[in-house]
């Protein structure tokens, strides 16, 4: 009686292990049902719908939900029902990796490597060089790519053709310093009689995008983003306060547009209607303006500098109170991480695929992305930090203020960035 009543035990405690990591858990009718949350430009863009189709295909036993998310807010309401251990959902998307980080705080998502075992089965050798690292948090990976990005500066060829700034081929010149930048900043820079500005040099990203604006200034600069510590931005360097200071000399005199200042996509707004000549944000952008310009008239180029690029995903995340996270696993691996998905998502949106073999084809099918390829081998995510809102506050502040004043240098704005830097939580 003992042995059986041991047996059982054994058995019972089995089974909740099973459970426990989010496997086996089956209607009354047989069936699975797969819970996915995500953004409504996630669910298009990442062809989520071809993703579900492509798994039920596989899985005739299991249904996919695509729950539709109204914004990123939302995702701060999972922390109280996950840790109660309820959730709505098997598999979330956070764009950035929003949410991440104080999911993992409070060890609400799995551990893709060391809890999931993921990579048993799917190797990280798959992956193109920097992406997996994007799901890296506190050196844990619990978030997985869908798709990942990287920054550089998309140019209006036709405009480069008429200033003079191309080769015998009639291909842009390059641009390896940001005094290459400025310089050409000016030079396609055009004005009326009365000095009134008719078509703008160039754009960058103040708004809503600066923390990434100035992590891909530092890695092309210098190979990397952060000191040692790995979380606090390395930017005080001459180089860096040249740049402040060439950025600040261009929005004076009419070379860089503002428009970011108040819009977060003015600047690409602009260049898609033919107003601005490039602009120096996420690296799609160029294919956003095709239908408006034509890709005849577009190009592509990497941050001056040349040593790396900012890069940043869409990630994925399963959470700790999901019972099918083995489903959640296979549904990554399946559906989003299959050919169709990560071609697509690559040669209709410039979201690029995370997946090697994908990529490759997805560049051979378009080929201006190799403009970047020296840079993206350097793909690195800027550090999410506890105040990161304050950082990106502070920064908007900082910038916005001391690129118009006269008054104000470029070595004020680095110190200014600094002294907030010191005062925020890492």
């Amino acid at each position: 009686m003992k042995r059986i009543a041991i047996v059982l035990l054994v058995l019972v405690l089995a089974m909740g292990m099973v459970f426990a990591q989010g496997k086996g858990e089956k209607e009354a009718t047989g069936r699975r049902t797969l819970r996915i949350s995500a953004e409504s430009w996630q669910i298009s863009k990442i062809y989520l719908e071809k993703a579900k189709e492509i798994f039920e295909k596989n899985h005739p036993d299991v249904d996919v939900e695509i729950i539709t998310l109204a914004d990123q807010n939302v995702l701060a309401n999972y922390v109280i029902d996950w840790s109660k251990g309820n959730t709505e959902t098997d598999l979330v998307f956070l764009d950035g990796g929003y949410m991440a980080k104080t999911y993992l705080a409070q060890g609400l998502i799995y551990d893709f490597d060391k809890e999931l075992n993921f990579f048993k089965d799917f190797p990280k050798s798959k992956y193109q060089p920097g992406a997996l690292e994007t799901g890296v948090y506190e050196g844990v990976q619990v978030c997985v790519p869908a798709i990942y990005e990287v920054y550089g500066i998309s140019l209006n060829k036709k405009m480069f053709q008429e200033a003079g700034l191309v080769d015998a081929n009639g291909e842009p010149l390059p641009m390896k310093t940001w005094d290459d930048f400025y310089k050409f900043s000016e030079k396609l820079t055009k004005k009326d009689a009365g000095g009134v500005v008719t078509q703008v040099g160039s754009s960058i990203q103040f708004g809503n995008n600066l923390t990434g604006i100035i992590g891909g200034a530092i890695v092309a600069q210098k190979g990397h983003i952060t000191k040692p510590d790995g979380y606090t931005y390395d930017f005080d360097f001459p180089e860096f306060v040249n740049m402040v200071d060439l950025w600040q000399k261009g929005v004076q005199n009419g070379y860089i547009s503002t428009s970011t200042f108040v819009d977060n996509a003015g600047g690409r707004n602009g260049f898609k209607a033919g107003q601005i000549a490039m602009v120096y944000e996420a690296a799609g952008r160029w294919m956003e303006a095709i239908p408006t310009i034509g890709i005849e008239n577009l190009s592509l180029a990497p941050i001056p500098g040349g040593k790396g690029t900012f890069a940043f995903g869409c990630q994925m995340a399963i959470p700790k109170a999901s019972k099918n996270a083995d489903l959640a696993m296979q549904f990554i691996k399946e559906g989003v991480y299959s050919e169709y998905v990560q071609v697509n998502t690559f040669t209709k949106f410039g979201k690029m695929s995370v997946i090697k073999e994908h990529f490759n084809k997805a560049l051979d099918e378009t080929p201006m992305w190799k403009k970047l390829s020296d840079s993206m081998e350097n793909g690195v995510r800027i550090p999410q930090w506890q105040d990161q809102a304050k950082w990106l506050t502070g920064l908007n502040v900082i910038f916005q203020e001391g690129l118009v004043d006269p008054k104000t240098s470029a070595r004020d704005i680095v110190n200014k960035m600094t002294a907030l830097s010191d005062s925020l939580k890492k």
